[in-house]
């Protein structure tokens, strides 16, 4: 979006709520109020320094102190991660298309590691990178 204030209230949130804030790339501009990021066990984030010099939410929520600088998990780390119950954002200030590219590997990886036929998916779909 291009929203300069936060979209929602982050104490309506539900936990285990995973919130994906993609636009707004100005230090003064956010999508998400400091309770929706501090609330979230886990916050990722495309590139820690982009994230710290562009997302309004992320800088605001650092300087509130409800996120720390070294908490932040980049999206290549966070495609290692297990799944998680508690909540989660992921800040996004890039281009769509490269979320999409990860985004598949990240799916190929999970499916190839089992994880689909486990939680009954439909295993292995079709590459959108191929």
């Amino acid at each position: 979006t291009t929203a300069r204030q936060p979209l929602f209230d982050g104490r309506r949130l539900r936990p285990g709520t995973c919130a994906v804030a993609v636009g707004s790339h100005e230090p003064d501009a956010r999508e998400l109020d400091a309770v929706t990021i501090g609330a979230a066990e886990r916050v990722v984030v495309e590139s820690r320094g982009v994230a710290l010099r562009e997302a309004g939410d992320i800088i605001q929520a650092v300087r509130a102190g409800v996120v720390g600088k070294d908490s932040l998990i980049e999206l290549r780390d966070a495609v290692h991660l297990a799944p998680t119950d508690g909540s989660s954002v992921f800040k996004s200030v890039g281009m769509g298309w490269q979320d999409l590219v990860v985004a598949d590997l990240a799916h190929q990886r999970w499916t190839e590691r089992g994880h689909a036929s486990r939680a009954g998916g439909p295993g292995r779909p079709r590459s959108l990178t191929r």
